[in-house]
């Protein structure tokens, strides 16, 4: 009797052990079965933004591709600042999201030094690498790991009106600076308003003009040379004489305005981004888009910088968690690859109008947005692109830039005293 239910016993054990096995439960067994692995994404591309459609399209099409092994989970957060207070305050905890975007530059630099990020060097290295544009990799290596993955691209080119240039007897935009301002008096003297200014909030379009300068009149490498270099002062000079030739409302404007110039027709140029396409075509007035047209800006006489430099800057990177788990790693690297595979870029491109470093070659039936086109050409052709201001100097120098900018444009300090400001501030 004894020996019976011993016996029933090692059966039933014998029975639970094979049921848990079959069910896929315990520690040792999930890869055995091939337990479907969760990409937490938090995602700024969502709602609104140009990018949603394609890449909603592209985490669908990898979920389906990889059902039953891998799932990519997205979590929208539309709102810009709510999503870096939440990546702030995961680093903050200790801790990071599967797969993240953040920006170049400051953004970025808490989480490099968080040794929280995934080492990505070994996977670039097996051929990876090859398919993004230039050195742009060194925005994402840090003590020579590469930690991020580069992704959405910036130029900053001049934006202008080609009717408007043509009424003053241009029909190409000139070469020199000048060239630049025999132009803007001619369109004055025909009463067109040629420059769309601003000095609040972060001053972007002046902001980008003094960042053109800066590698026109110093070169492309005009940060590593510091403050006391002439060419700061220089372009100090050059930049306040802009001014004679903007809105009445430039300082004190901020973004809106000067963009609500541009778009009205009431200023001929703009300088900014690829993001700004959408807006030219949907918010300028009556055929506005089809006079719009893109270039270089000026080249400096004497200048050690060379024609067709470009501001630009890395605008988005993909970051990864660090992982305990190898085959959620290799499945999280699965998932960035197929984001950066070529074909997948050049849809999101085409589609939202953003630009990207991953090489792309466009076929007979591609058909890239215009003014795009045009950007992609200039940053294809320049012989380089630096950052603009901004992201290359001190957080509080670049906070302090708009209220130097507006007293030196009001007569309240000389372009040496706009750079003597600035620097003091960078050497605290």
């Amino acid at each position: 009797m004894i020996k019976q239910r011993l016996l029933n016993l090692i059966a039933m054990t014998i029975c639970f052990v094979l049921v848990i096995s079959f069910l896929g439960f315990g520690q040792n067994n999930v890869a055995a079965q091939g337990k479907e692995i969760i990409i937490n994404f938090p995602s700024i591309w969502v709602g609104k933004d140009s990018k949603t459609k394609v890449m909603d399209e592209l985490v669908t099409k990898f979920n389906e591709d990889n059902k039953g092994t891998i799932k990519v989970v997205v979590e929208e957060i539309a709102d810009y600042d709510a999503y870096e207070e939440k990546m702030r305050t995961s680093i903050a905890a200790g801790s990071v999201p599967d797969v993240f975007i953040t920006k170049a530059g400051s953004k970025i630099e808490p989480f490099f030094k968080s040794g929280k990020l995934m080492d990505l060097t070994s996977y670039m290295n097996e051929g990876w690498k090859d398919i993004f544009v230039g050195n742009i990799l060194n925005t994402a290596t840090y003590n020579g790991k590469i930690l991020a993955v580069p992704y959405e691209f910036a130029i900053t080119p001049v934006l202008y009106n080609e009717t408007l240039l043509k009424d003053a007897g241009y029909n190409v935009f000139p070469e020199t600076y000048d060239e630049f301002f025999e132009m803007c008096e001619k369109l004055e003297a025909n009463g067109i308003i040629p420059l769309s200014l601003m000095t609040s909030d972060n001053a972007w379009t002046a902001m980008l003009w003094y960042s053109q300068l800066l590698h026109a009149i110093g070169g492309p490498d005009i940060y590593e040379k510091g403050f006391d270099d002439p060419a700061y002062v220089e372009a100090a000079k050059v930049l306040k004489k802009m001014f004679e030739y903007t809105t009445s409302d430039a300082v004190g404007a901020n973004a809106a305005v000067a963009a609500g110039h541009f778009l009205s027709g009431r200023t001929v140029m703009l300088m900014n981004g690829p993001w700004f396409i959408g807006r030219i075509k949907s918010e300028g007035s009556g055929e506005f888009y089809t006079n719009v047209a893109v270039a270089n800006a000026p080249a400096y006489k004497g200048g050690k910088g060379q024609k067709g430099g470009e501001v630009g800057f890395v605008q988005a990177l993909i970051c990864a968690g660090k992982q305990k788990d190898k085959d959620k790693e290799v499945a999280v690297v699965k998932f960035l690859k197929y984001l950066t595979e070529p074909d997948n870029v050049k849809r999101l491109s085409i589609d939202s109008g953003a630009l990207f470093v991953i090489k792309t070659e466009m076929r007979e039936g591609d058909e890239m947005e215009r003014l795009q086109k045009q950007m992609v050409e200039l940053s294809n052709n320049a012989p380089y692109v630096v950052p603009h201001f901004n992201m290359s100097v001190k957080q509080e120098v670049a906070t302090e830039f708009p209220q130097a900018l507006s007293s030196m444009i009001l007569g309240e300090k000389s372009p040496e005293q706009f750079v003597e400001t600035l620097k003091e501030i960078d050497v605290r």
